[in-house]
Order: C-alpha cells, then structure tokens, then sequence
C-alpha cells in the first residue's frame, strides 16, 4: 500500500510538472553520487557478501536514464564549479566510489566509460599496501563459514551471539550488530580490534579466513597499486584519500588524525605520481577538528555523506553527496536527488 501510495503521489507530481520544475530550478547545482562496490554473484564466485553491492547491470541502466537528463562532470570540473573558478555547467553530475575495491575498476569502470564518466576513486591506503581485506568484510565471511545455528563467541569477557540459522537471519543479525556497534564505540581502534578478534576465532573455528582468498576474490579485494596507475595514468580514473585504515575521525585523537590524513596523502602522491586533493571522511563521520586537520593536511576539498546537493556557498570542507539510486525511475531519481 505504501508503495502504491507512493507512486501515485509522484506521478500526480510529474503530471503537474512540479518534478521537472524542482530538477530545472536545481540546475545550477552539482549533484555528487556515492557507491562502493559493482559486483554480482558468478560461476567463479568464492562468497557472497552479507553487505550487498550494486550490480552491473543496474548500474549501467540506471546511468543511462540518468545521461538523459544530466552531464557528467569530473571531479577537477566539480570543484572549479564551486570555487567559482569555472564555468557552470547545468544539472552537473559526478560519480564517486569509496573504499577502493578492485572490481570498482574491473567491473563499475568500463560502464562509466561507455558514458563518458571519469569517477573518482576514494582508496584507504593501509589495505591497499597490505591487501588485507577490510575488518567488516573479515567478519562477514568469517561468520558465514560458520552457518547453521545461533553462533556465540566471547571477546574479552563480553558474549556475542549471530543468528546463523539462515542467510537471511545472519544478514539483519549483522547489520544490526555493525550498527549497534558503530553507535556504542567512540573509539574506531577499539571497535577494529573487537571485529578481528571475533574474526580470528571464527576463522580457527572454521580453519578458513578471507585474508587466505582475497588476493583473487572479486568481492573483496582492494585495487593493488600497479592497477591504480595504469588506470591514473591512461586518465580513466581520479584517485584520492579515504584515510589509511579507514577510521570515522571524530573517533580519534589530534595525533591519530593527522597520521591517517597524511599517511593516506602521502602514499598516494608517491605510489601514482599526483597530487592528492581531495579526501573523503570514513563512514561520513567528522567534527570540527577534523575538519581544520584536513585543511592543515593540504587537502583541497572534503566529501562526507551528508545528504544533498553542492553549490558555490557549500563549505568545501564538507561537500555533500547522495547515494546512487538502485532501479529508479526518472520520476523517482528527480524526487530522490530534488528532496
């Protein structure tokens, strides 16, 4: 019923043109879409991820509905836009992926380009020299190596329990757990060492660990550096800092935040030859000290996931961004993106 109501709202919405009117009133503004991962279960598939990734398939259509009604700009275009540098181009479009998974290049690239997308790549830049899979995606195979019933640990006196009956019960246990966890944590390293230490003992449980698989999971793996300047260097891509270890900043101290914004610039200077410009704040979450530390970094511009649109009054600092629309209308992506 919900969803009925829902779409009859938005078509009486699009009949009286008020859709169209709000997209063209916003031309002027830059419209910044967030993604992680593109990849969809294959024959040569080794898991499949709690944390769904986009398809394929929808990105590519959903791109192409949004080519009809938008241009896709570059993330130096982006900017210069709103530093008032450039000139303005109307109902602007850039596309950015975090975290830095190797099937981002792989998988979601050669779609961008078939629209003439040049996206931009945030990289956390300890995984990327490690090749360690993320802490999340360790606990999420760790935990299904161990399907078939309610699964207790303990960690450090405390008792954790997944409902691994099913798929689908370890799916909402999971989610529920990283959410509960990303309130309950003011301290990231803390919250790190819970998630590998649940992993590690499941892992000896299990005698299986993703860290054994990730080199050639399409899934999980983070994009190596050699592949990183093939892609820089040809200018399919713009890369930049999602920090070292992919840490929220307002859950560290001075010291510590200044290590992931500098670390993270720093590698990625010297591995790609570029200058490192841009960064992107883990999970979205930063705070004032953040923010200044960024700057004192070098950094030029921000982005968190604060929801909306970016104009030449935004703080550069703080550049908001939208997550990528799944399966929409254009009815729809005009409501999603207008709001």
């Amino acid at each position: 019923m919900r969803v009925f109501l829902k779409q009859s709202i938005l078509s009486l919405l699009s009949r009286l043109g008020i859709l169209d009117y709000i997209h063209n009133k916003n031309r002027h503004k830059i419209t910044v879409l967030t993604l992680h991962g593109v990849m969809e279960k294959h024959g040569q598939s080794l898991w499949e991820p709690l944390r769904p990734q986009l398809q394929q398939s929808e990105l590519e259509s959903t791109l192409k509905v949004m080519s009809k009604h938008y241009n896709f700009i570059t993330t130096e275009q982006c900017i210069g836009m709103l530093e008032g540098k450039v000139p303005v181009i109307e109902h602007a479009l850039l596309l950015t992926f975090d975290d830095g998974y190797r099937n981002t290049i792989d998988y979601a690239l050669p779609i961008c380009e078939k629209f003439g997308i040049k996206p931009l790549l945030f990289i956390a830049t300890g995984h990327i020299d490690s090749g360690k899979p993320f802490w999340f995606d360790r606990l999420d195979y760790a935990l299904q190596q161990n399907m078939g019933s309610i699964i207790s640990i303990e960690h450090e006196g405390v008792d954790y329990t997944f409902d691994a009956t099913t798929r689908e019960t370890l799916k909402v246990c999971y989610q529920q757990f990283r959410d509960d966890c990303k309130k309950s944590f003011n301290d990231d390293i803390k919250m790190n060492h819970l998630f590998n230490g649940l992993s590690r003992k499941l892992e000896i449980r299990s005698g299986k660990a993703l860290s054994d698989i990730s080199h050639d999971d399409d899934w999980s793996s983070t994009a190596p550096w050699f592949l990183l300047r093939e892609v820089v260097k040809k200018n399919r891509i713009d890369v930049a800092s999602h920090t070292v270890d992919h840490w929220r900043l307002n859950s560290l101290t001075e010291e510590q935040i200044l290590f992931q914004l500098q670390q993270s610039k720093i590698r990625i200077e010297k591995e790609l030859g570029i200058k490192c410009d841009y960064f992107c704040y883990p999970n979205g979450n930063y705070n004032t000290l953040a923010i200044n530390l960024v700057k004192k970094s070098g950094y030029i511009a921000a982005f968190s996931t604060d929801a909306g649109l970016c104009d030449k009054h935004d703080d550069l600092m703080t550049l908001k961004r939208l997550h990528f629309p799944l399966n929409k209308t254009v009815k729809e992506i005009f409501y999603q993106f207008n709001r």
